[in-house]
């Protein structure tokens, strides 16, 4: 496999090997570890760099093709530009065109002209590391604005993953939350801090304007005068080098500011060993690696709430959270500190002592401080090297087998997924995990919906301050399958305005509190009744239903009721367009099923010991699930084959539709080659003694039960309907609703070629592991949610 890697970073050669920044470099190795080739696309320095500030890839098969570097600052450096950009363009299509694997490396003019390029190229699996700040609220330069758009477009960038820091609004399937780790398992070790004077707060990093180090200077200048004894040690360089040097002289602070530069990671372990912060109080960063290395010490830190900061400190539970800064800058009294230099110092007296005011509480306090540094240094140490190179490994390898761009599963990184937040200081910054929200459903009876309100119940109390179920006709089967953390509430509703039930329903809201109410289904009804009497909740109403597009007057009442919704979730992009066209509600997102139980991400469909060879269907005997189709072609193939056996799994009604079946069993002499089976909750063991799963519905949405088929293991035949294609396009055989003859040839296809169904099986567990899991979903149903509380819904009506 050849990667080719495009980036914006300067490199140099010494002795035939390739230099470039050290942390860049760090990362790109791990990278590079799982690839055969590497071809990398960048500026080229001329001569030899400073190996003290360098460090060397450490792949032997690597291509360098060098581009020249431009920019678009002012109007020379543009009309310099028209003459090199199609140079660099060529290069990069010529670069592309030869690999196998695109990463890209934005944000930065490389990034935005590969970013363009990659269009031409929509088969080739790609991969961008988004190192800056993705959040859509910030500042920042119109290049990097239109990079983000391009990526974040799924019809003009196919089969890409954009790796980000932070789950933001809006994002499409290409964006991934992700992470960065500087150090391994093996550099775990406790760390106790002594929080005594004299306190010690360092800063890394490069020392250029943005990164706040003339603030971090006055921070210590003023703990010092409000009698704390406390130094600064700044590691770094950059161009305000000479100007921190003058300001330092010029405020005699020599003793308490040092200036120690570029040093070495091990060396600066050591230092955050013996620092009692860490500082960073910039305008704009991605992952702020000097906060995450400083927690891995115990080092408290002190930082502005840009990018995923306010995430990474637990919005102030593991850190100093210094929020009104940049309205401080606004409001500085005057530019008077000027420096030989020309530069200047911030003077925003009532954020400074706000936050010195912060640290000296928190020194005084021995337990919170110790806490603080010991949370710190928990949670940093989640992300290791280890973890992160395991990363990695799935990234590319999954890209690679599938053209459809894959999503991390992150099910095994308990709570690391990253939450919407913003850098913008007139903006209030919501935590989701403070959220308290209720499922309501008529039912736990087995069904897809059902299930599926079960498992945001469950994944929700894991993430969330609070969660709740309510069924309101009858409680069900599957409420065993409840986690211990989901509150329930069963309202024993007797009809449709049952005034004693919403009461109930009503005062349980108030007493618990409750935000948000998730109704399911047809309980929509009782969430608008709740809306009308006047309750202050947020209704979000989850449609699981896959033939509303055929019937509009079976809807007038949902269509007018509609106005009481605050936000809508369907399982397909037809519901979706429907949905945004009939309904009052705009914000609509498509959110698909998932798998909740980790127990199933494996693969998990074995060699059985039934040697017969045995098709499961999973669906309750109802319509549109037409059985009755699926055993005629299963009637046929039996005929040609004797060695087959058909199970049918699902709540049997005993109505006229099961009636119709058993009898088309008997009176086709099926009895010893179909089984029902109903009256279960547990389908894995009936999937995993199984070779061929089917759907046969005459309409669907998005089925749960194609998912279980795939994450088992299975080969599956299912109708072309609702979101099956997007699941099974080459994964599995898809045949017209309705027709026995084609549904009958797609079971003797699959018989006859055992290759064909462990091929097919394989790509569809992937996809499905990939895609329609937990790690996959809940991010986008989170935020989704929390956009709505920003916004307060639509109130009441």
């Amino acid at each position: 496999m050849r990667l080719a890697v495009f980036t914006h970073v300067i490199h140099y050669q010494q002795a035939g090997r390739f230099y470039a920044y050290s942390p860049y470099v760090r990362e790109m190795n791990l990278w590079f570890k799982e690839v055969d080739e590497v071809e990398v696309i960048s500026p080229r320095a001329p001569g030899g760099g400073d190996l003290n500030f360098g460090k060397a890839y450490e792949h032997k098969e690597i291509i360098f093709t060098s581009i020249p570097v431009f920019n678009l600052l002012s109007i020379l450096s543009v009309l310099k530009s028209i003459f090199k950009i199609p140079i660099i363009f060529i290069k990069i299509l010529h670069a592309m065109q030869r690999a196998d694997h695109l990463h890209l490396r934005c944000p930065g003019n490389i990034g935005l002209l590969a970013a363009i390029a990659q269009m031409f190229f929509p088969k080739k699996p790609k991969t961008v590391k988004y190192a800056g700040n993705w959040d859509p609220k910030s500042k920042q330069p119109w290049t990097y604005k239109l990079q983000k758009k391009i990526l974040n477009k799924t019809f003009i960038t196919k089969n890409i993953k954009v790796l980000v820091y932070g789950v933001w609004p809006d994002q499409s399937d290409n964006i991934l939350p992700f992470f960065t780790a500087s150090f391994s398992a093996k550099d775990k070790e406790p760390i106790h801090k002594d929080f005594s004077p004299p306190y010690k707060l360092i800063f890394t990093g490069n020392l250029v304007e943005g990164k706040g180090v003339f603030e971090a200077i006055e921070l210590i200048e003023t703990l010092n005068k409000q009698g704390v004894k406390s130094e600064l040690e700044i590691y770094g360089d950059g161009i305000l080098k000479d100007s921190l040097n003058n300001y330092i002289q010029k405020k005699d602070l020599q003793k308490l500011v040092k200036l120690k530069g570029r040093k070495s990671l091990e060396e600066l372990k050591g230092a955050y060993k013996k620092a009692h912060f860490v500082i960073l109080l910039s305008n704009s960063e991605g992952w702020p690696k000097t906060v995450a290395e400083g927690m891995w010490y115990g080092c408290i830190p002190i930082a502005t709430p840009v990018s995923c900061v306010p995430w990474m400190l637990d919005y102030g539970s593991r850190g100093i959270l210094i929020q009104d800064l940049e309205k401080g800058k606004k409001s500085r009294e005057n530019k008077t500190d000027v420096v030989e230099s020309g530069e200047w110092r911030v003077n925003s007296r009532s954020v400074l002592e706000e936050t010195v005011k912060r640290i000296i509480e928190l020194i005084k306090d021995r337990e919170e401080s110790g806490r603080m540094s010991l949370a710190a240094q928990e949670w940093s140490q989640h992300y290791t090297l280890e973890k992160f190179k395991k990363a990695i490994q799935e990234i590319l390898r999954n890209g690679i087998r599938h053209p459809k761009p894959q999503t991390l599963n992150f099910d095994s990184y308990k709570g690391d997924n990253p939450q919407p937040i913003t850098d913008n200081s007139q903006q209030t910054t919501h935590n989701p995990k403070h959220l308290r929200v209720l499922q309501l459903i008529d039912s736990l009876n087995p069904g897809g919906a059902e299930r599926m309100a079960v498992n945001i119940a469950n994944v929700l109390a894991e993430e969330l301050e609070a969660s709740y179920l309510c069924t309101t006709r009858e409680e069900g089967m599957l409420k065993k399958e409840l986690g211990d953390g989901v509150g329930f509430l069963f309202l024993n509703k007797k009809h449709s305005l049952d005034l004693c039930a919403l009461k109930r329903l009503r005062t349980f809201i108030k007493e618990e509190k409750i935000e948000i109410i998730h109704a399911h289904g047809t309980s929509w009804f009782l969430g608008v009744l709740l809306k009308i009497i006047g309750t202050k909740v947020i209704l979000v109403w989850h449609d699981h239903y896959g033939n509303r597009l055929k019937n509009k007057r079976m809807n007038l009442a949902l269509i007018y009721s509609s106005v009481y919704f605050d936000g809508v979730l369907v399982l397909s992009e037809e519901l979706k367009k429907w949905t945004l066209k009939n309904l009052k509600s705009q914000h609509v997102i498509k959110l698909p099923n998932f798998i909740l139980n980790k127990n199933r991400l494996h693969l998990q469909n074995k060699r059985k010991h039934d040697k017969r060879f045995i098709i499961v269907n999973v669906a309750n005997l109802r319509q549109p699930k037409n059985h009755l189709n699926l055993l005629k072609a299963f009637r046929n193939f039996s005929k040609k084959e004797s060695n087959i056996f058909l199970r049918l799994i699902g709540n049997d009604y005993r109505d006229n539709y099961s009636s119709k079946l058993k009898m088309f069993i008997e009176r086709n002499s099926l009895t010893e080659k179909v089984e029902i089976i109903s009256g279960t909750t547990e389908v894995m063991p009936y999937l995993n003694n199984a070779d061929l799963a089917v759907l046969s519905s005459d309409w669907e949405a998005l089925p749960l039960s194609i998912l279980e088929y795939g994450l088992s293991g299975l080969p599956v035949i299912s109708t072309n309907v609702g979101e099956c294609p997007e699941i099974l396009k080459n994964r599995g055989i898809l045949v017209t609703p309705g027709k026995v003859g084609a549904l009958e040839k797609a079971i003797i296809e699959y018989y006859d070629n055992p290759l064909k169904r462990k091929e097919d099986a394989q790509a569809l567990h992937l996809h499905i592991k990939n895609n329609y899991t937990r790690a996959a979903v809940l991010p986008k149903l989170i935020g989704f949610y929390d956009r709505l509380r920003g916004g307060k819904g639509n109130g009441q009506k």
